[in-house]
């Protein structure tokens, strides 16, 4: 009987319907012992003697480096649990004639809410206003409206096309870029298409909604933030490494732009002396967007699937990373 591990110990509730469906397709499922050891890049040794058991895995936060490849020789699919694989080594997947999946449509809905809540957050100054309130500060000047004010998205793949929807239905008029944009939900939601840069100018809140990899590596530099209105808002739900924090951070500081809302950084878990926990105009959350009961349940079974579906011989298109496998990979 194949061994799946699901890389989470927290909300193992959420989980089950997923687990039924890989128990009634003939497999044993257990949960890691030790929870988030996604947190740093070494895997721990009590953590490597689990997995060297699995043929499966629903994976988290955690790392796959060639040196943890090397250790599970039984290993067959790596099934992410949402859409970034920036933490999996590809290369050495492949290598190691191991399939990587992702779950394109489990919680593209549940990041696009978060991202919109943060838009909002900045927007109607709720935590500061809260911290003013707890402070014994009646402060009631004024905030800013969302409608008529621009969304500038980089990347209109689930993600930003769900973000469209929500900041159309605020009234809110939405420029974005995209290199294979689905034409017909541009025209018949009236978007418009622009190059980074004239969305970088126009727009009052910019949402990063890019995939993270050599190419978008640092993609919002000094360069672009330049660009932007000293009004605007910089949103990232995406990956932390899309943007140059130290640049974000000088910027903020200076002004240059009115503030920042960030669920993702280039150092994961944050550490405890970065500037951006100092400043006043940022909102901050821990890589959560996406972390909802739906979601988790959603890209839960979504996952499950992948795995099935390579057991018994089909390929889920769509959710394959490492598609070069294909021909010559089994179970």
């Amino acid at each position: 009987m194949p061994n799946v591990f699901i890389c989470t110990n927290r909300e193992q509730d959420l989980y089950q319907k997923s687990m039924d469906l890989l128990k009634e397709n003939g497999f044993n499922v257990s949960f890691l012992d030790v929870p988030d050891h996604g947190l740093g890049l070494k895997t721990p040794d009590n953590i490597i003697r689990q997995l060297q058991q699995a043929h499966a895995t629903m994976a988290a936060g955690e790392y796959y480096t060639p040196e943890l490849f090397n250790q599970l020789p039984n290993l067959r699919v790596i099934a992410r649990l949402g859409v970034g694989f920036d933490r999996v080594d590809i290369q050495s997947a492949t290598q190691n004639n191991v399939v990587v999946t992702i779950t394109p449509n489990g919680n593209h809905e549940g990041v696009a809410e978060h991202a919109m809540a943060l838009i909002m957050t900045l927007a109607k100054q709720i935590v500061t206003k809260d911290k003013q309130i707890r402070s014994g500060i009646w402060n009631t000047d004024k905030t800013n409206s969302l409608r008529g004010d621009t969304l500038g998205i980089i990347g209109l793949g689930r993600i930003g096309r769900s973000l469209a929807l929500r900041a159309l239905a605020m009234k809110m008029k939405v420029i974005a870029t995209e290199p294979y944009p689905i034409e017909e939900f541009v025209r018949s939601n009236s978007l418009e298409l622009v190059d980074i840069d004239t969305l970088l100018k126009r727009s009052d809140y910019v949402s990063v909604n890019s995939p993270f990899n050599e190419m978008t590596k640092g993609l919002i530099n000094k360069e672009k933030l330049s660009l932007m209105k000293n009004t605007a808002y910089l949103i990232n739900t995406s990956r932390g490494g899309l943007i140059n924090e130290s640049d974000l951070i000088n910027a903020l500081k200076n002004n240059d732009i009115a503030g920042a809302g960030l669920d993702v950084f280039e150092i994961e878990p944050m550490i405890k002396d970065n500037p951006l926990i100092e400043l006043n105009n940022v909102v901050l959350s821990p890589h959560m967007a996406g972390n909802d009961s739906v979601s988790i349940a959603d890209t839960a079974i979504e996952s499950a699937q992948s795995i099935i579906d390579l057991y018994h011989g089909l390929w889920p298109r769509g959710a394959v990373i490492n598609n070069e496998l294909e021909d010559q990979w089994s179970w």
